[in-house]
């Protein structure tokens, strides 16, 4: 974890993941994924402490993904398996027809080692805009858990689809040769 320099309150910034504009904070951010302090705090308080509540829903075991190719950081080695896992699991699941429920098998099963080694399998690739989409903020200011659901929902498939536009094709290829073989 990462911590911010101090700031006056009241102040906003810009995730420059989401694009979301929240109150500036000082905290913990990720050490690879790139999202502002506040961001952060919002997706960890709403997956690990379910603050606030979402409704049980099957898409909800798929936020930690869509969060995490929303907010890509900087290439890295660590940034660029994470956006591959986290796009993979989401592609088994929205276009492969897994059940959300196996999305820890699809995340274990992208960065099982294979020839040898799981390094340099996968490259960077061009984040999509984020502008104008819905962010974790949408899903917290949601004003019941159902709604939180609902948004939660749109949410994961809203990220997908900026994401499979440009990069299907690489998606498609990566999943035939790094989560169908034995």
């Amino acid at each position: 974890m990462q911590r911010r320099g101090s700031v006056s309150p009241g102040e906003l910034e810009t995730c420059y993941g989401c694009g979301a504009a929240l109150p500036t904070l000082d905290g913990p951010t990720h050490r690879y994924i790139g999202a502002s302090a506040a961001c952060w705090v919002l997706f960890t308080k709403l997956l690990h402490g379910g603050e606030p509540p979402l409704a049980l829903a099957p898409l909800n075991a798929l936020l930690l993904d869509a969060y995490a190719i929303q907010h890509t950081g900087t290439p890295s080695p660590q940034a660029i398996q994470s956006v591959a896992v986290h796009a993979l699991t989401l592609f088994g699941v929205l276009e492969r027809g897994l059940a959300p429920d196996q999305a820890l098998w699809l995340r274990q099963r992208v960065v099982r080692p294979q020839g040898g080694t799981r390094r340099g399998r996968f490259r960077w690739l061009t984040p999509p805009s984020f502008a104008g989409s819905l962010t974790v903020a949408s899903i917290v200011a949601a004003p019941t858990p159902a709604a939180r659901a609902e948004v939660a929902g749109r949410y994961v498939t809203q990220v997908w689809s900026l994401w499979a536009k440009p990069h299907l094709p690489t998606f498609t290829v990566w999943y035939t040769n790094f989560v169908v073989p034995d």
